[in-house]
């Protein structure tokens, strides 16, 4: 379930309804004044929630969720067993419509006071001027928010925290002594689009970013928020300028993150990893522990705990350098 400190659920929706504003065609068996409460993730849906099902290996996943209702094709519904089914072509497409109506676009909305009347600011914390704290933001004792900033509703930042200058925190949760350095953006919008005939539908993100204790952000980068879950950045990780994390990343603890990296969504990072500047991630890649990433390195897939590559594609770093003396060598003058 999305964070009630930043989204504000709309209904409940009968099955019919939902049918109706998505397109679809409700199963044999599914009665549509089933009343549904939320959207949920097909591992961790529970009663009153609906869900998207639209890959067959999740089909194991499918059978032992909660949910009360799923979306999916018509070929994948002689699966579903348990729970009514709303029947569509692109089941994608047709839960981001979903999730749009249970939970509205929520942007910032302008407020009167620079500091929101029901925000907490602890003691000794100092509020440059500029900067903007919005309702029920929570400010923690001996940090520092740097002129201009714009701290988000429902926002937790930890004790003796530094938020630079021009930076924006939507959608977050910070721990102890982070510091945010200026024009860091945090919390926004993942990029999760379907493509249709239409064109390209929005995924409405509905999670938060996570940051631990003694975490860096450096200037100008950039930490999406989840599309559901969360984006999460571990205790003591440094992450320096103009880095891109894209939605549902997780990264370890103690990491260290140089200038102009790229993150795409859903990697998993794990402890002391080390990604040298300018590299790039496809999406759902898995660095291990204490792995090593060269600048400049383009990773496709897992790197294993320890491992050193580098390269495009990212190769484990001896074999890159075996190959580029080879080459040499083949492409030497004979003097």
């Amino acid at each position: 379930m999305p964070d009630p400190r930043f989204y504000h659920r709309a209904g409940p929706f009968s099955l019919a309804d939902l049918a109706g504003r998505c397109g679809a065609r409700l199963g044999p068996e599914s009665d549509p004044d089933t009343l549904i409460h939320d959207i949920g993730n097909i591992d961790a849906a529970t009663g009153g929630e609906i869900i998207y099902f639209a890959d067959p290996s999740y089909v194991l996943a499918l059978a032992s969720s909660q949910c009360s209702a799923c979306v999916t094709t018509e070929e994948l519904a002689a699966r579903v067993s348990h729970c009514a089914v709303l029947i569509v072509e692109d089941p994608r497409a047709a839960f981001a419509q979903l999730a749009a109506l249970f939970y509205p676009d929520t942007l910032l909305t302008p407020q009167k006071d620079a500091i929101a009347g029901d925000a907490i600011v602890g003691e000794g914390a100092i509020i440059a001027p500029g900067a903007v704290i919005g309702a029920k933001a929570w400010i923690g004792a001996k940090s520092v928010i740097g002129a201009n900033a714009v701290i988000g509703p429902g926002v937790v930042i930890g004790d003796d925290c530094r938020i630079g200058a021009n930076s924006t925190l939507t959608h977050c949760l910070l721990g102890s002594r982070t510091i945010i350095h200026p024009g860091v953006q945090i919390g926004q919008d993942g990029f999760g689009f379907v493509p249709t005939k239409d064109g390209h539908r929005k995924v409405p993100q509905l999670g938060r970013v996570v940051i631990h204790d003694d975490v860096e952000v450096g200037a100008n980068s950039t930490i999406d928020r989840g599309t559901a879950g969360d984006t999460i950045i571990g205790a003591g990780t440094k992450i320096d300028n103009l880095v891109q994390i894209g939605h549902n990343v997780e990264i370890g603890s103690r990491c260290v993150i140089v200038s102009q990296v790229g993150l795409s969504g859903s990697c998993r990072i794990g402890d002391g990893v080390l990604i040298g500047g300018q590299s790039g991630l496809a999406d759902h890649v898995t660095v291990g522990d204490g792995a090593q990433i060269a600048a400049k390195t383009g990773v496709m897939r897992d790197v294993g705990a320890g491992e050193v590559v580098m390269g495009y594609p990212a190769l484990p770093i001896r074999q890159f350098w075996r190959e580029v003396a080879a080459l040499s060598r083949l492409t030497r003058r004979d003097k």
